[in-house]
């Protein structure tokens, strides 16, 4: 007679039961969890406070403001309670400030005396405040009262260069200042080209640091072409003329204006200003939308991606 072997069906039971242990355990918890949550949910409707963070902007520096309120009815009804806390003070002092309630900044420089500001879109105009006054601008100036601006002052002298496009694009000019000009230009010149898509800006214009020499670059929306024109920064009169199909997106020059370093694109191109001689052209690093600056002594190309090239030059 054969025997019976139960220790397989024991075993197997045991297993059943462990399982149906293990999901009676986690639903419990799961329903332990919902009911303190929303115990807490009910505790916090219930206290009805609300609170808000925002930052400030001010002359005095960053501040954080957060916005406590209660909406208990036994509370009295004080409003909201607010506290300030200031997250980053200004560097160093604030002379002043100057705000301007329609137009908007595109540039600002500054010389031994003065800040210019160049403005654009509704308002564009140039602007003049004395670094010891209370930032009220000495004077102003605009052809047309709206459009696109950028402005250039030497360092070193008692000179800038503004540079405007109208609102339609399609009209360009250059001015000439001292910073006793009253409004009036010391000399003016239409540009016989213009790209409503590439607008007066104040990169587009540079002056030299001891105001002798005036450079700014302006594209042909007709010939899909780019020209560097260089001003005698005391009469006007242009002294050179440097056109390529590259487009132009930026000026500077050296101290003395002997050298221009042109922004391209992605390409830095250094030009003689006397002759319109290239003394090299560098490719840097990125796809555009770059700004090459210039030192007195030397001609540095940086890029966005940290790429650099730095040479000599004479003069």
């Amino acid at each position: 007679m054969k025997t019976k072997h139960t220790t397989q069906p024991a075993l197997r039971n045991l297993r059943i039961l462990t399982g149906l242990f293990s999901v009676a355990a986690l639903a419990f918890v799961a329903l332990f969890a919902a009911a303190n949550a929303t115990t807490r949910g009910e505790a916090v409707r219930t206290a009805g406070v609300t609170r808000r963070a925002f930052m400030r902007v001010t002359p005095q520096g960053v501040i954080q403001s957060q916005s406590a309120h209660s909406g208990n009815s036994q509370l009295p009804p004080a409003g909201p309670r607010m506290v300030e806390r200031r997250m980053l003070g200004p560097l160093g002092n604030t002379v002043w400030h100057y705000d301007d309630t329609t137009a908007i900044a595109d540039g600002v420089s500054i010389d031994a005396n003065n800040v210019w500001g160049a403005w654009l879109l509704s308002g564009a105009r140039l602007t003049i405040h004395a670094i010891t006054g209370n930032g009220t601008p000495a004077w102003a100036f605009s052809s047309f009262g709206s459009g696109n601006s950028g402005v250039a002052a030497a360092k070193g002298a008692d000179r800038s260069g503004f540079m405007e496009s109208n609102a339609a694009g399609n009209d360009f000019r250059q001015h000439g200042f001292r910073s006793s000009s009253n409004g009036t230009p010391d000399w003016s010149f239409p540009y016989p080209v213009s790209d409503p898509n590439l607008p007066a800006s104040s990169r587009k214009v540079a002056t030299s640091r001891d105001g002798s020499i005036i450079a700014a670059v302006v594209s042909d929306s007709v010939t899909q072409n780019s020209t560097l024109y260089v001003f005698d920064a005391n009469t006007g009169a242009v002294t050179l003329m440097w056109t390529d199909p590259l487009r132009m997106d930026g000026v500077a020059l050296t101290d003395n204006g002997s050298m221009a370093l042109v922004t391209q694109d992605n390409r830095a191109t250094l030009v003689d200003t006397s002759s319109g001689n290239i003394v090299f052209s560098v490719t840097g690093s990125g796809a555009g939308s770059i700004f090459y600056p210039i030192s007195g002594e030397w001609a540095a190309s940086i890029s966005t991606c940290m790429h650099s090239t730095a040479r000599p030059i004479t003069g």
